[in-house]
């Protein structure tokens, strides 16, 4: 089980998940094969540490074996994490 709570490993998730976005944007613009490398190491790096946060994430979400609501004020809308299939999924309300 994880010392964070569902809400800090989903935050943790959507950042991790925002910087491998960003670091894919910053490769398409490098000219420089060394920087690309380095980003590309870089993204890897974060990609490992999401898939360990899933797993976390999993896990807790399938000892509560329910829904875990987000709610999502600049959208006004309700965002329920739940896991199906060994799967992470979303419900949107």
């Amino acid at each position: 089980m994880s010392t964070y709570t569902i809400q800090e490993q989903f935050n943790q998730y959507l950042d991790l998940l925002n910087k491998i976005h960003n670091l894919g944007h910053d490769i398409d613009a490098s000219i420089n094969e060394v920087e690309i490398s380095d980003i590309e190491a870089k993204r890897n790096s974060f990609k490992q540490r999401l898939q360990m946060v899933t797993k976390s994430l999993i896990s807790s979400l399938k000892e509560m074996d329910g829904k875990y609501p987000i709610h999502n004020y600049l959208g006004n809308q309700t965002t329920y994490l739940f896991v199906e299939d060994n799967k992470l999924r979303f419900e949107y309300h």
